[in-house]
């Protein structure tokens, strides 16, 4: 099942919450709803208000939809409904994603330009394949045997495949599809890892404010924190921190035992449990981190940048070697004939 872009979605709770603070009536509003956007927005949004319709809360609409909202947003929205604080949640939840699109523009953004001139500089290499091998018959530009049309056919495929392969291995270890050890080598990795750390740390910690402040209880509040993060490395360690809270350990003490979180973040939540300022705290450090996230992805949008132009200069070089050596070769052929 599709699920909706955190673009949209942070469009829709945005207007959700600010027609609900306006004083709208939350079925008249999901009547809207299902009258804009995309044909699958347009389904799922008359899902909720045929659920809203019939009795439902809000999350058992959204929920309804077969995994079309995230969980994070489903779980907090019933927090909001049961708590009486669900414009703020809205409001919050639309920020948290509208905060997630800047990352992931500065990134695309910054890294679309040599993106762009390594699709440039792949090309170049395969018409010459194509073209050399057409006029001079069996010219090898590359040095492996590729060769004409077939040579052609066969760069594309292993081109395809190896970007094919570089992507599917960066998800796998973001999403844990390979364990944890993987993901735990990237957060040890300079500006990767701490592109990792701090984004997982800012939602973290905006979610637990946000949790608290609801009148969540404190087991729960960790429990979609942590899932917040959307980083295995940290979820790993969900049912550990969560027998330490039902034992009765502070959310610091219960961090601290996994040896996973950085001291600055548990000293800061200490001060918060210490002085009882758990919404006030969490909420500057969830703004701290945001912060430093936007920085670690400027500086991993600059790193994949000059990696991406590094590779491109090294095809250029080789290509222009290559092609040098094939002409002063038969420049030399053709003084032996002479």
């Amino acid at each position: 099942m599709a699920r909706i872009g955190i673009g949209t979605l942070a469009s829709v709770l945005h207007r959700v919450g600010t027609a609900m603070r306006a004083g709208m009536d939350v079925r008249a509003i999901w009547e809207r709803e299902a009258a804009r956007g995309r044909l699958d927005y347009r389904r799922h949004a008359a899902t909720v208000r045929d659920r809203l319709a019939q009795g439902d809360s809000l999350a058992e609409g959204m929920g309804a939809c077969q995994g079309y909202f995230p969980p994070l947003t489903v779980a907090l929205v019933d927090v909001g409904e049961n708590t009486g604080r669900l414009e703020e949640v809205l409001l919050g939840l639309a920020d948290h994603y509208d905060h997630l699109c800047s990352l992931r523009r500065t990134f695309l953004t910054g890294i679309a330009w040599p993106g762009l001139q390594l699709f440039m500089a792949l090309s170049i290499i395969g018409i010459l394949i194509l073209v050399m091998g057409m006029i001079g018959g069996d010219v090898d530009v590359l040095g492996f045997g590729l060769v004409g049309t077939s040579g052609f056919v066969t760069y594309v495929m292993i081109v395809a495949f190896v970007l094919g392969t570089l992507t599917l291995s960066v998800i796998a270890v973001l999403r844990g599809w390979l364990g944890t050890g993987p993901l735990r080598v990237a957060m040890y990795i300079p500006v990767v890892g701490d592109f990792l750390r701090t984004s997982a740390l800012s939602r973290m910690a905006w979610t637990l404010s946000l949790s608290l402040n609801s009148g969540l209880d404190a087991r729960r509040s960790m429990k979609l924190a942590l899932r917040s993060t959307q980083n295995p490395y940290y979820m790993s360690r969900m049912a550990t921190v969560d027998e330490s809270i039902l034992a009765g350990r502070e959310f610091h003490e219960s961090l601290r035992q996994t040896e996973l979180f950085p001291d600055e973040f548990l000293n800061s939540l200490e001060t918060a449990e210490i002085s009882g300022t758990h919404g006030e705290t969490l909420g500057r450090v969830a703004d701290e981190y945001r912060t430093r996230a936007r920085s670690a992805a400027t500086a991993l949008t600059a790193t994949a940048s000059f990696a991406i132009w590094i590779m491109v200069m090294i095809f250029l070089v080789l290509m222009i070697l290559r092609l040098f050596m094939f002409y002063l070769g038969s420049i030399a052929g053709g003084l032996q004939g002479i």
